[in-house]
């Protein structure tokens, strides 16, 4: 079990979602409003202030979460690239738990028939 984390810029937000609700083992996806600075070129120089938001999705599987890392990158990227992008970062997760039924597992972040 895999949780990315997305920080893209809040103008490509809606291409990445669009992208990412495409994929098969996408049950949902948060989408955090955030105050974001950083280093837009190089590592030098003051931090600014940048439109960003941060994508949470959590998937059963390394290939899910490769597969939604490469659409995140292909959908959240400025033309030919530019800094200040934004970053993926994938992590395991030890547990997961359905509230509504308590399933438990990689069952528990794969879309449900309703």
């Amino acid at each position: 079990m895999y949780e990315i984390k997305a920080y893209v810029r809040k103008a490509m937000t809606e291409f990445v979602i669009d992208e990412l609700a495409k994929l098969d083992g996408v049950a949902s996806i948060a989408v955090v409003s955030l105050n974001e600075f950083g280093h837009t070129a190089g590592d030098s120089g003051p931090m600014e202030k940048v439109d960003m938001v941060k994508l949470e999705v959590d998937v059963a599987s390394e290939s899910a979460a490769d597969t939604v890392a490469d659409a995140i990158v292909r959908a959240g990227r400025t033309q030919e690239g530019h800094p200040g992008d934004g970053k993926v970062l994938i992590s395991r997760l030890a547990k997961a738990i359905r509230i509504d039924d308590g399933v438990s597992g990689p069952e528990a972040l794969r879309p449900r028939s309703v």
